[in-house]
């Protein structure tokens, strides 16, 4: 099983047993790269992020850059008008600077946020470098409607944990920081 823990149909379903609340609550470090990363945008409370941000949690926030070839690739694929997608990621981008504002000066560090332009695969969170979500971008599809897959680290054991955490942080190392 390469340290998959668990497999849903789809978004929806993986949320309902595994909330953003659940993911994120007691995490010291959450990593994530998709298109509009809504999980943590859209689904968890700025409330609960301002905690966890000044408690010491990282977050590290990689966006399909709203202003990219890559993202009206994407809103065709979808089946959008355009702007749409780039609007919705563009927003969520202004979501976690509105975040950052309210920070301190102390924790401001834990919040990063990037953009990529390149073709959208995978949406991965990653949480404490020991359990890592993966979502695919089907051809024709929303995200809401791809498989989930939970993969947890096995010590000693390669897996698609180790394959998706080098995904995240080889686009992490080619991304470009978005100035909050």
């Amino acid at each position: 099983m390469a340290g998959v823990t668990a497999v849903f149909a789809t978004r929806p379903a993986f949320t309902y047993e595994m909330p953003p609340q659940k993911l994120f609550d007691d995490a010291e470090k959450i990593s994530m790269v998709g298109l509009s990363l809504n999980l943590l945008c859209q689904q968890y409370s700025d409330k609960s992020l301002l905690e966890r941000l000044a408690s010491g949690t990282v977050v590290e926030c990689l966006f399909l850059d709203p202003e990219g070839e890559h993202v009206k690739a994407r809103e065709q694929e979808e089946g959008h008008p355009p702007g749409v997608l780039s609007t919705l990621t563009a927003l969520n981008i202004l979501a976690l600077q509105r975040v950052y504002g309210k920070l301190s000066a102390d924790a401001r560090g834990n919040l990063r946020i990037r953009t990529y332009d390149e073709p959208v695969r995978f949406n991965i969170v990653v949480m404490d470098d020991l359990t890592c979500v993966v979502q695919p971008y089907l051809p024709d599809a929303r995200g809401v409607e791809s498989p989930t897959l939970v993969a947890e680290k096995q010590p000693g054991a390669p897996g698609l944990f180790e394959t998706f955490t080098q995904v995240f942080e080889s686009m992490w190392n080619r991304s470009k920081e978005v100035i909050a």
